[in-house]
């Protein structure tokens, strides 16, 4: 069996050799490109089969195919250099065993297996030269049978990757890494940490300083100073690190020479966050990270142009020398921090650097809000599949402390606030926001195991509908006119708008000049064109743009804002008149209003964050809204949502509410154009962005009167506002208030009742809102809400509406044992002067407040 096996050995070797001389009267080129086709060897390859004899099976041949190739190519690896012409010939071997793979006469991964020797056998030169070859290829390769191939492919490369250099071969690991990642699905768990394992080995080494001796001299110091070559790795004895400093409360700013060890001692907690569970090296990181934000502060508030203070020789440590021992920490596989105490003080006052280190404490930060009580909680309630990846869970982890979790989201604020300094900062914030968010999706994919991200291939079926509605979504937005072509149009006679013709014609946006603000926008956009022109005729007429809004904004300024344009140094820089100008109190007695052109002019408040009104159905926000607004109508203007469900009796478009088909609202969401949305009863509601946007523009504040679900969409964007929570003084007092105005007040009360006291629930996690009021009498609440909008209460964490009210009171389950509940219903009639609309977390509305003569009390909406 064996002389037999090696006579199909031989029988196909000479076949093969056939086909490379066909091979090169058909491709007489000697580069890489173009590819043979099976077409072009159809005779030869028709031969392969009768080359075995019948009784041979298909694993005899594989072998046989195999063994020729492995014999042809190492013939052509000895006797020629990948700089010869003659080299062809082995581009198409590969090319000929590619052929013979996809149509299952070879293995599969036989082409990678004589890949991969070959990338062994040649120089970081050649190994180019054969990727250019893998690169041309690579659609053919991944097509057939890539699941028995993928395994070599990425060993393959990842030995590749392992000779080459970060710093040297950088464009060459580029593209290694860009032919992986076009190979492989983006679901694929080759390249995931699905243990959740940290790279320990990178060790951060470091300079060891010499104490501090006061009363000797500095000969002295210099005589007892140690030798050369002495150096710090990160977790030899750590807790030495911070002898001798002290911290106190304040956030003392430290020295050079004392912060640089606690500095360096941070990369441990970087590389294994695991390890701060442990209670000492969490107090020791704290100390460090606070004292680095504290030099970080103090760096970024001096001037640019001030160079770095030297310090004296006799304070600093003997300059560090990399000995052979430190081979192995400076693999050159990952980049190292320069950790020398000589460059310290250059590397704090860079940017760059310092970016580099927030970025690392940011990352943490946020892995130990994951472990938070509130985030533990929220992913119990989430649902997860039975298979969940418990290794990145920390089911056993938790951070329980109050203090360590106010501290984190402290310092996170803290570490957002600092980034968003500078003229690129807020670029920059927002780019350093996205990726986590991002990365935030990617943990919870590995926490759910990794599930398949493929959707199956559509149907042909399928693929003529989704034809057939794209071409009638596309053809029908122009409609043709029912009358014929040129009568006359009629729209003007809809009644569409409640408004005569006469006030539409008094409509003050025919007529009003833009807001000086109004141009801020537009002219950061122009900015934004021309940084990122691509040609000189781009960026020319970006320039004119932004000088053609500067110079109307500067004439509009000097109407109203004369004394300012004084401040203007460059012509190309007029944001001083985009700023609030800080107005002198006026006395008491001539109150908080002046009289322009006889008309009354409203103060705005000192926080101009737009406000969030939350609160259960019925707790009277649309009634609150409606008596500020009446009140300050030139500060505050409340924001219209848009809906998908149709417009009710006596509801207006663009005054209730935006009434757009579903369609166009999933258009919307998916372009990021809401800050909120919610669906309730197969309909969507939400608030535009770019409503909030131009009433800011405006110079006034927009008011949101949102639920639950808002509030929370909010609160997971960062959003800054002033959020208020409304709260009555008592389920039971809730319900009667509902009861007196329903039409129908006993259906599905249970069900109503259950959603207000979970929504009370939520005021009681910290952070929920920066204000909470009693609405306990109506004057009262009002009064509280003005006094803090406006700041003229005194700080308190809780405002009481109600005369004799101590707390909130949330209701128990002694409360609903009766079975009383209150109904979520959408539209609520009391009478002709009252009419509610309400949508589950938008509240549009405006209520008259009905006194009971019997017994005095006000319902509110």
């Amino acid at each position: 069996m064996a002389g037999f096996g090696v006579q199909m050995v031989e029988d196909f070797g000479m076949l093969l050799q056939e086909m490379l001389a066909k091979a090169l009267d058909v491709k007489p080129t000697n580069a890489v490109e173009p590819p043979l086709n099976k077409s072009d060897l159809t005779e030869l390859f028709a031969k392969v089969d009768s080359t075995f004899p019948p009784a041979a099976s298909p694993e005899s041949k594989k072998h046989a195919i195999e063994t020729a190739a492995r014999e042809s190519f190492n013939n052509l690896l000895a006797s020629t250099t990948i700089d010869s012409p003659s080299f062809v010939n082995v581009w198409n071997l590969l090319d000929i065993l590619s052929i013979m793979s996809d149509d299952d006469q070879t293995e599969p991964a036989v082409l990678f297996w004589l890949v991969e020797e070959l990338l062994d056998s040649q120089t970081v030169a050649g190994c180019r030269k054969i990727f250019d070859y893998l690169e041309s290829r690579r659609e053919r390769i991944i097509a057939k049978n890539f699941a028995l191939k993928n395994l070599v492919i990425l060993r393959s490369c990842n030995e590749l990757l392992r000779r080459l250099s970060r710093a040297e071969d950088t464009a060459f690991c580029g593209r290694v890494f860009i032919f992986l990642f076009q190979s492989f699905p983006l679901g694929d768990k080759s390249s995931v940490n699905l243990r959740g394992e940290y790279h320990a080995e990178n060790v951060t080494t470091f300079d060891v300083l010499p104490p501090k001796k006061i009363d000797e001299m500095e000969v002295d110091s210099k005589r007892d100073s140690p030798p050369n070559g002495i150096t710090k790795k990160i977790g030899d004895d750590s807790s030495n690190l911070v002898k001798g400093v002290t911290f106190s409360k304040n956030e003392r700013l430290l020295s050079t020479d004392e912060l640089y060890p606690i500095f360096w001692a941070l990369q441990q907690s970087f590389s294994q966050p695991k390890k701060l569970f442990d209670s000492v090296t969490f107090s020791g990181f704290k100390i460090g990270l606070e004292a680095t934000m504290a030099m970080f502060r103090s760096v970024q508030s001096e001037s640019s142009g001030k160079p770095a203070k030297p310090a004296e020789e006799g304070k600093r440590g003997t300059k560090r020398k990399r000995g052979l021992g430190d081979d192995d920490l400076a693999n050159k596989y990952n980049p190292k921090y320069l950790t020398s105490r000589d460059l310290f003080e250059l590397e704090i006052s860079d940017l760059s650097f310092r970016r580099h280190i927030i970025l690392q404490a940011l990352i943490v930060v946020d892995f130990l809000l994951s472990l938070s009580a509130k985030a533990k909680e929220k992913l119990s309630k989430a649902t997860l599949p039975d298979n969940t990846n418990k290794s990145v869970m920390y089911a056993d982890q938790l951070l329980n402390e109050e203090d360590k979790t106010k501290w984190a989201i402290e310092m996170r604020r803290s570490i957002a606030e600092y980034l968003k300094q500078g003229i690129e900062g807020p670029y920059f914030h927002r780019m350093v926001e996205n990726v986590l968010s991002r990365d935030k999706n990617w943990a919870r994919w590995k926490i759910e195991n990794c599930p398949s991200i493929a959707k199956p291939a559509i149907t042909p079926q399928e693929f003529v509908i989704a034809k057939a509605s794209a071409r009638k979504a596309t053809t029908n937005k122009r409609q043709r006119p029912n009358p014929p072509i040129g009568s006359l149009d009629l729209k003007f006679l809809s009644n569409g708008d409640q408004r005569s013709g006469l006030e539409k014609l008094k409509d003050p946006t025919r007529y009003q000049l833009p807001s000086v603000k109004s141009f801020k926008s537009k002219i950061e956009l122009d900015e934004m064109d021309i940084d990122m022109a691509k040609d000189e005729d781009s960026k020319n007429a970006a320039i004119e743009s932004k000088a053609s809004k500067s110079w109307r904004a500067q004439r509009l300024a000097s109407t109203t804002q004369l004394a300012v344009l004084d401040k203007i140094e460059r012509s190309d820089n007029i944001d001083v008149i985009f700023q609030d100008q800080v107005r002198s109190e006026r006395p008491a007695n001539s109150g908080d209003e002046e009289m322009l052109d006889g008309k009354k002019s409203t103060k705005l408040p000192k926080d101009r964050r737009p406000i969030i009104l939350s609160g259960p159905r019925g707790v009277g926000r649309g009634t609150l809204t409606t008596m500020l607004l009446k009140a300050h109508e030139k500060s505050f203007t409340k924001t219209v949502p848009y809906t998908t469900r149709p417009a009710k009796e006596k509801e207006v478009d663009g005054i209730d509410y935006h009434f757009v088909n579903k369609e166009k609202f999933v258009i919307m969401r998916d372009g990021d154009q809401f800050l909120e949305y919610n669906e309730t009863d197969d309909n969507y509601y939400g608030t535009s962005r770019k409503n909030v946007e131009s009433i800011i523009a405006q110079g006034k504040i927009p008011i949101l009167c949102l639920g639950m679900s808002g509030v929370q969409q909010l609160k997971d964007q960062e959003y800054n506002a002033r959020f208020i929570s409304l709260t009555p003084p008592s389920i039971l007092e809730l319900e009667a208030r509902l009861r007196q105005r329903d039409t129908n007040p006993e259906d599905g009360v249970r069900e109503g009742s259950k959603a207000a006291e979970n929504q009370l629930e939520e005021f009681k996690f910290e952070g929920y809102h920066d204000k909470l009021i009693v609405n306990d009498k109506l004057d009262e609440a009002y009064e509280a809400l003005e006094n803090y909008v406006f700041e003229d209460e005194e700080k308190e964490d809780v405002t009481i509406a109600a005369s004799g009210a101590a707390t909130p009171i949330v209701s128990t389950a002694a409360d609903t044992a009766n079975g009383d509940s209150l109904l979520l219903e959408e539209t609520l009639e009391k009478d002709d002067k009252s009419v509610e609309t309400v949508d589950h977390g938008q509240l549009t509305a405006e209520i008259t407040p009905v006194i009971s003569a019997s017994e005095g009390e006000i319902s509110r909406n």
